[in-house]
Formats: structure tokens, sequence, C-alpha cells
């Protein structure tokens, strides 16, 4: 019986981890690494309800002591999206626009349809202060006579 229990401590330390590996949560990790200190310590705990509450104990205590670390690690990791990453990026007006109006800018090789209060005219070079999913917000980069 010990060795059936053992087992199944190890396969679902095992199924855990995988399971944790393809969403990378670190809320299964946890878990995982008690469901395996558990399969450790079975051959010296013969009673089903104990190896349970050690699993209980030891996944517990690991998910609150390194929680925190854990958001914390994640929050400084944080990959901009898209949008966020256009802002401050500098491009070429390739079709002019009155204030207010559409024009047509090229930032990073991609064609955008962009807004300014500023008028801008084909090849002057403007830099992205906002932007939206399909609208940059461009400025005009001041030219140095």
């Amino acid at each position: 019986m010990r060795v059936l229990v053992w087992w199944t401590w190890l396969i679902a330390a095992f199924v855990i981890g995988i399971v944790e590996v393809m969403t990378f949560t670190f809320v299964l990790l946890w878990i995982a690494i008690g469901a395996f200190l558990t399969a450790l310590l079975t051959p010296f705990i013969p009673s089903a309800w104990v190896q349970m509450l050690i699993f209980a104990v030891v996944s517990v205590v690991l998910l609150v002591v390194t929680r925190p670390l854990v958001r914390k690690w994640k929050q400084r990791r944080i990959i901009p999206s898209r949008m966020e990453s256009m802002v401050g990026q500098r491009g070429v007006v390739i079709a002019e626009a009155k204030p207010g109006a559409f024009a047509t800018v090229r930032v990073q090789g991609d064609l955008w349809s962009a807004r300014s209060e500023y008028a801008l005219r084909a090849g002057q070079e403007v830099a992205v202060s906002e932007a939206t999913s399909t609208i940059l917000t461009v400025e005009p980069i001041e030219e140095v006579h």
C-alpha cells in the first residue's frame, strides 16, 4: 500500500508540474512541490490522512510565503503592448493633413493613420504621443536649422 501511495503522490506532483509549465501561473508549482515532498515522506508516514495533511500544509505554506515574491518578480517583467511601445517612436509623414484631420505616417516600417493638432506635411518627422489600436496621435519634431 505504501508503494501505491508513494507513486500516487509522485504522479500527482508530475501532472501538476506539467500543468504549471503549460500555464506559468506559479500557483500550481507550490502544490506540485507539496505533492513531491509528500511522496518523499510517504515511506515514513503510513497514515493517508497524515500524508494529506502534510501535503496541504506544505502547499499552503509555500504558496503564502512565496506569493508576494512571485508577484513582485512578475510585475517587473511586464512586457509593454505594441501600442504602449509606440509612444515616443519617431515616424515620417507620408500623406499630409491639416490640424485635426487624418494623415498617414510611417512608424517602424508600418503605415498608420495619424492625427495631430498641427499641420503635417509630407516628409516631416513626427513623434508618437499617444496610440490606440488604429490611430496614432503625433506631434511634429522641431527641425533644427
